[in-house]
């Protein structure tokens, strides 16, 4: 007897253009599911206009039904109860950028396959092929999602963390200092600096001290955008949604990224964390622009995992209300900065979506 499908409502979680029905069903066997989202501003689509599974090959550009066979073939051949006979319609493009791994989290499985739309966009579009979302998953059309765990924990040999990035994660007014004691086996060198921005923190040479002390087998988590948007020359770069050019967001992380792993150590991107800032709705805002979507696509392009401490913050403190977030974060009038008594729960996101992550340095948490 098959178990009964999963509903499960998204919420905040899906992206403003998506739709928050998330629809899953589980199998017979290693139980598989299809976690699907509609466009709620979409109207319904019949059989003939479903997207394609991307994982099997069909045009559905030259075969009207083409969607719905390729839909009923996943069924009998997978052995899936429901299917992403949904996925042109803006299915689990996700804001928090850890797409189909969250998608599944959220209904207790493991991410097995995540399907791309090419475009990163809401849109009648077939499916792009699919990714090994552990490696990747970020933004996508629809997910498989399975019981099978990821790879186990074997033993954790002894890593250095490394930290760079602002204020937000730097001793005295950030998260940064309190992640050692989150981690058994690993030691936590704290390198980030008020004030920096990406850009300013590689161009001043703050990096180079970084690289220096990696070995193989270390991580570098890096966040960075509080301050890449500041109006000084020194310390501004673009979003880098435009093609590349040096001097953008982008081009400062991918040289973060491929530095790291030239020195046998792993990068981890981590989008900053939200400001509290509130509007007269009493609803969170978000102030960081367009840097943390351009960190998300730098994930995505990269293969890195990504821990999205700007959607999860945003979330918590939207969740808390204002004066809830101000007690518990803040300290009166500083809206962006956390003070040492209150700076933990910060780091308790960070090793909340660290968890949840496939990144093995989630085997150094401490129970």
């Amino acid at each position: 007897m098959r178990p009964t499908p999963y509903h499960v409502m998204l919420g905040r979680w899906a992206a403003p253009l998506c739709a928050a029905l998330l629809l899953a069903g589980a199998c017979e066997g290693p139980a598989e599911v299809v976690a699907d989202a509609s466009f709620d501003a979409a109207p319904e689509l019949d059989a003939s206009e479903t997207a394609p599974d991307a994982g099997l090959d069909v045009d559905a550009s030259s075969n009207p039904d083409a969607g719905n066979e390729t839909c009923e073939a996943a069924v009998t051949e997978r052995g899936w109860t429901h299917c992403g006979d949904e996925a042109g319609r803006c299915a689990l493009i996700f804001e928090d950028s850890t797409g189909c791994t969250a998608a599944c989290a959220a209904l207790g499985l493991h991410c097995a396959e995540s399907h791309d739309d090419d475009a990163d966009a809401c849109g009648p579009l077939a499916a792009g092929a699919a990714l090994g979302c552990r490696e990747t998953g970020h933004i996508s059309d629809y997910c498989v999602c399975s019981a099978e765990p990821p790879p186990s924990c074997g033993p954790t040999p002894a890593a250095s963390v490394h930290l760079i990035g602002d204020s937000t994660v730097a001793s005295g007014s950030g998260w940064g200092d309190f992640l050692e004691a989150e981690l058994a086996g690993a030691t936590v060198n704290n390198a980030a600096r008020s004030g920096t921005s990406s850009k300013s923190f590689y161009d001043g040479g703050r990096f180079d001290a970084v690289r220096s002390a990696l070995a193989p087998g270390d991580y570098v988590l890096i966040q960075f955008g509080h301050n890449d948007s500041k109006p000084e020359a020194y310390r501004r770069t673009e979003p880098g949604a435009a093609p590349d050019y040096d001097g953008t967001y982008r081009e400062y992380l991918e040289r973060y990224i491929d530095e790291t792993r030239a020195a046998g150590a792993t990068p981890i991107l981590v989008t900053s964390v939200s400001r509290m800032v509130f509007g007269s709705d009493g609803r969170a805002r978000r102030t960081h622009g367009d840097y943390p979507a351009a960190m998300r696509a730098v994930a995505n392009d990269h293969g890195v995992t990504l821990l999205d401490l700007e959607a999860h913050s945003f979330e918590v403190f939207d969740m808390l209300g204002e004066a809830e977030t101000v007690r518990l974060y803040a300290e009166e009038p500083d809206r962006t900065h956390f003070p040492p008594d209150k700076a933990f729960r910060v780091t308790e996101m960070v090793t909340t979506l660290l968890a949840a992550s496939i990144s093995p340095l989630r085997c150094y948490l401490s129970d």
